[in-house]
C-alpha cells in the first residue's frame, strides 16, 4: 500500500513537467512547424535560430538528447543529426512533400513516448526509428533552407538542442519519475502539434 507521503512526493516530483507540458498544449495550437519560413535570408545565424521555432522539431531533438544519455548511446544522436543531414540535402533537392507536417509531429510523439517508456520500450528498433524521424525533419529543413550556410546553421542548431536534451537526461539521471514526466511532456505536446496540423 502506499503511503500518503509517497503519493504526495509523486504528485511533486511530476508537477514541473505537467505544467510545461500545459503550457506546450497551448502554444502547440498555433506552433506548425514551420510557418512563414520558406527560403528565408539570414545564412547561419537564421540557421542558428530556425530549430527552435518549430515545436516539433525542439520536442525531436530534445528526446533523442535525452535518450542518448537514458540509454548510454551516443550512436542515437549521432544516427539523428546523420540522417538528419542526409534529409536536408534530399529536401534542398525535392522540396517539402504532402504529410510531411504530420510525420515531423509524430516522430516527436514517438520520441517522447520512447523517454516516457526508456526502460521497457524495444531498443533494437530504436535506431531505424530515429533514423526515419530525423530524415523527415532534416527534409522538412532542407526544404526550407537557401544554401549552405542556413543549412550549416541549422545543423548546428539542432545540435545544440540535442546537447540540452542530453544535458538534462543527465542531471536527472536519478531521477526517474520526472523523466517519465518529461518524456510524457514530449508526446502530449507533439500530439497536439499533430492535431493541429491535420
Amino acid at each position: 500500500m502506499v503511503s500518503n507521503s509517497t503519493q504526495f512526493m509523486n504528485t511533486r516530483t511530476l508537477r514541473f513537467p505537467l505544467a510545461v507540458s500545459a503550457a506546450l498544449m497551448l502554444l502547440a495550437a498555433n506552433s506548425h512547424a514551420h510557418p512563414g519560413h520558406v527560403h528565408e535570408s539570414g545564412g547561419i545565424g537564421w540557421g542558428l535560430v530556425h530549430p527552435f521555432t518549430g515545436l516539433d522539431h525542439l520536442l525531436a531533438a530534445f528526446a533523442v538528447g535525452m535518450l542518448a544519455v537514458l540509454w548510454r548511446r551516443a550512436s542515437i544522436a549521432v544516427v539523428f543529426l546523420g540522417a538528419g543531414i542526409l534529409g536536408g540535402f534530399a529536401g534542398a533537392r525535392l522540396g517539402a512533400f504532402i504529410g510531411l507536417e504530420s510525420l515531423l509531429a509524430l516522430s516527436a510523439v514517438i520520441f517522447g513516448v520512447a523517454v516516457a517508456l526508456h526502460k521497457h520500450f524495444a531498443r533494437a528498433v530504436v535506431p531505424l526509428i530515429v533514423a526515419l524521424g530525423a530524415t523527415a525533419h532534416g527534409w522538412a529543413h532542407g526544404s526550407e533552407a537557401a544554401g549552405l550556410m542556413n543549412m550549416s546553421g541549422i545543423f548546428l542548431g539542432t545540435a545544440a538542442i540535442v546537447a540540452v536534451g542530453a544535458a538534462v537526461a543527465f542531471a536527472l539521471r536519478h531521477a526517474p519519475r520526472i523523466v517519465v514526466g518529461f518524456g510524457a511532456t514530449i508526446a502530449v505536446a507533439a500530439f497536439a502539434v499533430l492535431v493541429a496540423a491535420a
